[in-house]
Protein backbone atom coordinates (compact mmCIF):
# COMPACT_ATOMS: atom_id res chain seq x y z
CA UNK A 1 0.00 0.00 0.00
CA UNK A 2 1.24 3.48 -0.88
CA UNK A 3 0.93 4.73 2.70
CA UNK A 4 3.61 2.23 3.83
CA UNK A 5 6.12 3.99 1.59
CA UNK A 6 5.49 7.47 2.98
CA UNK A 7 7.06 9.23 5.97
CA UNK A 8 10.11 6.96 5.86
CA UNK A 9 13.50 8.35 6.90
CA UNK A 10 16.18 8.94 4.29
CA UNK A 11 19.02 6.39 4.06
CA UNK A 12 21.68 6.82 1.34
CA UNK A 13 21.58 4.06 -1.28
CA UNK A 14 18.59 2.31 0.26
CA UNK A 15 15.73 4.58 1.34
CA UNK A 16 16.44 7.43 -1.06
CA UNK A 17 14.53 8.70 -4.09
CA UNK A 18 15.50 5.74 -6.32
CA UNK A 19 14.84 3.28 -3.48
CA UNK A 20 11.35 4.73 -3.04
CA UNK A 21 10.71 4.38 -6.79
CA UNK A 22 11.97 0.75 -6.72
CA UNK A 23 9.67 -0.09 -3.81
CA UNK A 24 6.67 1.60 -5.45
CA UNK A 25 7.15 -0.20 -8.78
CA UNK A 26 7.49 -3.56 -7.02
CA UNK A 27 4.47 -3.01 -4.77
CA UNK A 28 2.13 -1.40 -7.29
CA UNK A 29 3.09 -3.17 -10.52
CA UNK A 30 5.18 -6.23 -9.53
CA UNK A 31 8.13 -4.74 -11.43
CA UNK A 32 11.46 -5.37 -9.71
CA UNK A 33 14.19 -2.87 -10.53
CA UNK A 34 17.81 -3.65 -9.73
CA UNK A 35 19.45 -1.64 -6.98
CA UNK A 36 22.29 0.22 -8.68
CA UNK A 37 25.03 2.01 -6.76
CA UNK A 38 24.34 5.71 -6.35
CA UNK A 39 27.36 7.38 -4.80
CA UNK A 40 26.77 10.70 -3.08
CA UNK A 41 27.55 13.58 -5.42
CA UNK A 42 27.30 11.52 -8.65
CA UNK A 43 25.52 14.42 -10.33
CA UNK A 44 28.39 16.79 -9.59
CA UNK A 45 30.66 14.43 -11.53
CA UNK A 46 28.45 14.75 -14.61
CA UNK A 47 27.16 11.18 -14.30
CA UNK A 48 23.58 10.59 -15.42
CA UNK A 49 23.09 7.52 -13.26
CA UNK A 50 19.34 7.80 -12.75
CA UNK A 51 18.58 8.04 -16.47
CA UNK A 52 21.04 5.21 -17.20
CA UNK A 53 19.47 3.00 -14.50
CA UNK A 54 15.93 3.51 -15.79
CA UNK A 55 17.04 2.84 -19.38
CA UNK A 56 18.70 -0.44 -18.27
CA UNK A 57 15.38 -1.45 -16.69
CA UNK A 58 13.42 -0.94 -19.93
CA UNK A 59 11.96 2.51 -19.29
CA UNK A 60 11.67 4.80 -22.28
CA UNK A 61 11.65 8.57 -22.43
CA UNK A 62 8.21 9.85 -23.40
CA UNK A 63 7.26 13.34 -24.55
CA UNK A 64 4.76 14.90 -22.17
CA UNK A 65 2.92 18.12 -22.82
CA UNK A 66 1.43 18.90 -19.44
CA UNK A 67 0.44 17.18 -16.25
CA UNK A 68 -2.73 15.76 -17.83
CA UNK A 69 -0.58 13.68 -20.23
CA UNK A 70 1.12 11.82 -17.38
CA UNK A 71 0.16 8.22 -16.58
CA UNK A 72 0.21 6.50 -13.22
CA UNK A 73 3.66 5.00 -12.77
CA UNK A 74 5.54 7.49 -14.92
CA UNK A 75 9.02 8.15 -13.60
CA UNK A 76 9.70 11.86 -13.15
CA UNK A 77 13.38 12.68 -13.48
CA UNK A 78 14.37 16.02 -12.00
CA UNK A 79 17.42 18.24 -12.03
CA UNK A 80 17.28 20.06 -8.71
CA UNK A 81 19.62 22.16 -6.58
CA UNK A 82 21.45 23.54 -9.60
CA UNK A 83 22.49 20.15 -11.00
CA UNK A 84 23.27 19.93 -14.71
CA UNK A 85 22.21 16.25 -14.77
CA UNK A 86 19.23 14.34 -13.42
CA UNK A 87 19.71 13.93 -9.67
CA UNK A 88 16.25 13.20 -8.28
CA UNK A 89 13.40 10.85 -9.17
CA UNK A 90 9.75 10.81 -8.27
CA UNK A 91 6.87 8.64 -9.46
CA UNK A 92 3.55 9.98 -10.66
CA UNK A 93 0.78 8.23 -8.70
CA UNK A 94 -2.19 9.84 -10.46
CA UNK A 95 -4.70 12.59 -9.75
CA UNK A 96 -1.99 15.27 -9.92
CA UNK A 97 0.25 13.76 -7.21
CA UNK A 98 3.70 12.21 -7.10
CA UNK A 99 5.85 10.48 -4.50
CA UNK A 100 9.48 11.29 -3.89
CA UNK A 101 12.20 11.24 -1.26
CA UNK A 102 14.40 14.31 -0.90
CA UNK A 103 17.85 14.09 0.68
CA UNK A 104 17.67 13.93 4.49
CA UNK A 105 13.85 14.33 4.48
CA UNK A 106 10.95 11.93 4.98
CA UNK A 107 9.46 10.33 1.87
CA UNK A 108 6.23 12.00 0.86
CA UNK A 109 3.41 12.39 -1.61
CA UNK A 110 2.70 15.88 -2.82
CA UNK A 111 0.91 17.78 -5.53
CA UNK A 112 2.71 17.99 -8.85
CA UNK A 113 2.18 21.72 -9.11
CA UNK A 114 3.96 24.09 -11.49
CA UNK A 115 6.81 24.51 -9.01
CA UNK A 116 7.66 20.82 -9.38
CA UNK A 117 6.48 20.31 -12.95
CA UNK A 118 8.89 22.92 -14.34
CA UNK A 119 11.81 21.08 -12.70
CA UNK A 120 11.15 17.84 -14.59
CA UNK A 121 13.99 17.05 -17.00
CA UNK A 122 12.54 13.81 -18.41
CA UNK A 123 9.53 11.56 -18.04
CA UNK A 124 10.15 7.83 -18.40
CA UNK A 125 7.56 5.10 -18.86
CA UNK A 126 7.85 1.31 -18.77
CA UNK A 127 5.81 -0.57 -21.40
CA UNK A 128 4.65 -3.20 -18.88
CA UNK A 129 3.26 -0.49 -16.61
CA UNK A 130 1.28 1.01 -19.49
CA UNK A 131 -0.20 -2.43 -20.19
CA UNK A 132 -1.14 -2.91 -16.52
CA UNK A 133 -2.74 0.56 -16.40
CA UNK A 134 -4.82 -0.18 -19.51
CA UNK A 135 -5.96 -3.52 -18.05
CA UNK A 136 -7.00 -1.84 -14.79
CA UNK A 137 -8.96 0.82 -16.66
CA UNK A 138 -10.85 -1.89 -18.52
CA UNK A 139 -12.00 -3.42 -15.21
CA UNK A 140 -13.52 -0.27 -13.71
CA UNK A 141 -17.28 -0.04 -13.61
CA UNK A 142 -18.71 3.45 -13.85
CA UNK A 143 -21.21 2.50 -11.16
CA UNK A 144 -18.33 1.91 -8.77
CA UNK A 145 -17.25 5.51 -9.23
CA UNK A 146 -20.60 6.92 -8.10
CA UNK A 147 -21.40 7.73 -4.50
CA UNK A 148 -23.61 5.00 -2.94
CA UNK A 149 -26.82 7.07 -2.95
CA UNK A 150 -26.49 7.83 -6.69
CA UNK A 151 -25.46 4.25 -7.49
CA UNK A 152 -28.68 3.02 -5.86
CA UNK A 153 -30.79 5.44 -7.93
CA UNK A 154 -29.11 4.35 -11.16
CA UNK A 155 -29.64 0.68 -10.30
CA UNK A 156 -33.28 1.30 -9.40
CA UNK A 157 -33.89 3.18 -12.67
CA UNK A 158 -32.21 0.42 -14.67
CA UNK A 159 -34.29 -2.32 -13.03
CA UNK A 160 -37.57 -0.44 -13.58
CA UNK A 161 -36.86 0.04 -17.30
Amino acid sequence: MLLELLNQPYVDGKADCYGLARNYYKQEFGLELRNYARPIGFDHEGLDLLMDNFAKEGFQVVPVSGISALEKGDGLLFSILGSKTVNHVGVYVGAGYFIHHLYQKLSKCEALDQRWYQRISLVVRHPEISTINIAKIGKVSLLDLLPPHLRLKVQQNASSS
